[in-house]
């Protein structure tokens, strides 16, 4: 140890900007947890493998969410501390304001699966947080912080598994990319707590608050995808009253006459009937098993 401490002078951390620059208190977090250009480039050579995973990690974490009553009360209430009656017996996977959650929840995953490098990424991981304290938002949301911490966690679970399960990935790409992964899932995990928690009160009026604007936004620019969210609504809803695979981002991205672009997701969306054929034509023998195994667990989570 002692030899160490000789090699690598022991850095300064100021306090203040901790709790003041958002860019200080990321700089501090990637450099305690080693967080550099390869686990940078693990996410990115890695992001197709997690893309795949998102429709049943999303299925899964909902499903656990109206397990409990106090999660569930939060799509009615908007807030889990709210201590009325409130009948949420009515709440399944297909509620409009499930469906909507579900669709942001996708984005969300879809973001962690950009460029890290960039300080935006660190900005839109930050804004989510403050989102769920009730600031920032127009009709504000208040989830107390330990159910924040157990989603994260229920998230990080699925995907771990999923990608140690993976039966044609090298397992040091495995461990790189969940090692990277768990990096990313922690500095969220700590920009949730830095606003739950009072650690820095004496720097509040010094603190830099993002701006209100609708959600998926930041600066002004979509950062999850285009259009408004009540347009997204529109789209999730459409979908799903045509009946369309709630796995359908799984599937390949073949030409095929009926599918289309989804301008709001990015995506191809493949009708029902074609997307088993879909998937067939396009996704290795290797992804297709990983893709089989996240649907199974998400099924068998369902029931």
């Amino acid at each position: 140890m002692a030899t160490l401490q000789s090699h690598r002078p022991m850095q300064h951390v100021d306090r203040r900007e901790l709790y003041t620059s958002l860019e200080a208190r990321i700089q501090y977090l990637h450099s305690f947890l080693d967080f550099s250009s390869r686990d940078m480039e693990a996410l990115t050579s890695g992001a197709k493998y997690i893309k795949a995973l998102i429709p049943a990690v999303v299925n899964i974490v909902y499903k656990k969410l109206l397990q409990y009553d106090i999660t569930a009360r939060a799509f009615e209430t908007r807030s889990t501390s709210y201590q009325g009656r409130v009948d949420v017996s009515n709440l399944d996977e297909n509620s409009p304001q499930i469906l909507y959650r579900k669709m942001f929840l996708r984005g969300y995953l879809n973001k962690l699966c950009s460029d890290p490098s960039t300080m935006e990424f660190w900005e839109y991981l930050d804004k989510v947080g403050m989102m769920h304290v009730g600031q920032g938002r127009a009709h504000p949301l208040h989830v107390e912080y330990v159910h924040i911490g157990v989603t994260l966690s229920l998230v990080q679970d699925i995907i771990t598994e999923a990608v140690l399960s993976h039966p044609r990935l090298k397992m040091e790409r495995k461990i790189a990319l969940v090692k990277a992964l768990s990096k990313v899932i922690w500095i969220q995990n700590d920009l949730f707590a830095k606003w739950y928690v009072r650690d820095g009160d004496e720097f509040a009026e010094e603190r830099l608050v993002p701006e209100v604007e609708p959600e998926g936004y930041l600066h002004g620019k979509p950062v999850l995808r285009e259009g408004s969210s009540e347009r997204e609504s529109e789209i999730e809803e459409a979908d799903m009253a045509a009946g369309s695979c709630p796995f359908k981002n799984l599937a390949g991205r073949p030409s095929l006459g009926k599918d289309h672009q989804d301008a709001q997701y990015g995506e191809i969306v493949i009708d029902t009937a074609e997307a088993p054929r879909a998937a067939a034509s396009t996704t290795s023998p290797g992804m297709r098993g990983f893709v089989q195994s996240a649907m199974a667990r998400a099924v068998g989570s369902s029931a």
